[in-house]
């Protein structure tokens, strides 16, 4: 986290990686079926962005951007939907980390790829979009939309920049 220098391009980054998501997987589903070298090169290239940058993405979200939701805007709807999000987020580390073993770190390709493996990876990528657009399209307006929740994210911003903040609120 030390290379966002502010709360602005946090949330621009984080915006741009559900983005790239969303888009990423709508590629894969109509690209899945020809198998061929721009398939396996886009999947190789996601399955590492995946990798290098998925958990700091939920970690972002689970130190600033889920506290501030709840404390921010103070109703029950709120509160269990950012469960929910931290639920998904668990399940779906938990699946990338199968992903990543069933993979064993080599390249996806024609000749190491079995169709349970490209079925994993489909059904991964179709939960991460879900989750992706709910976060797009509940919790970030809410957060938006609320001065408190605005003002608590640049606050626990600047406590994670100044090595004050960890863990979870």
């Amino acid at each position: 986290m030390n290379e966002i220098h502010n709360i602005n391009n946090a949330i621009a980054k984080i915006s741009k990686e559900h983005k790239i998501i969303t888009d990423y997987v709508v590629v894969f589903n109509s690209k899945s079926e020809e198998k061929d070298q721009e398939f396996f090169h886009g999947l190789n290239r996601f399955i590492e962005f995946l990798k290098k940058d998925l958990l700091k993405h939920f970690r972002i979200e689970e130190l600033i951007f889920f506290p501030a939701a709840i404390l921010g805007e103070k109703a029950y709807d709120t509160t269990l939907m950012v469960m929910n999000l931290q639920k998904d987020h668990g399940l779906l580390e938990c699946r990338l980390n199968a992903l990543i073993r069933e993979i064993k770190d080599h390249k996806v390709d024609p000749t190491n790829l079995r169709d349970e493996a490209l079925l994993q990876i489909k059904e991964f990528l179709e939960a991460l979009k879900v989750h992706a657009k709910r976060e797009l399209l509940e919790l970030y307006p809410m957060l938006d939309e609320n001065p408190r929740s605005k003002a608590l994210m640049k606050s626990y911003f600047q406590e994670i920049k100044e090595g004050g903040r960890t863990g979870p609120v």
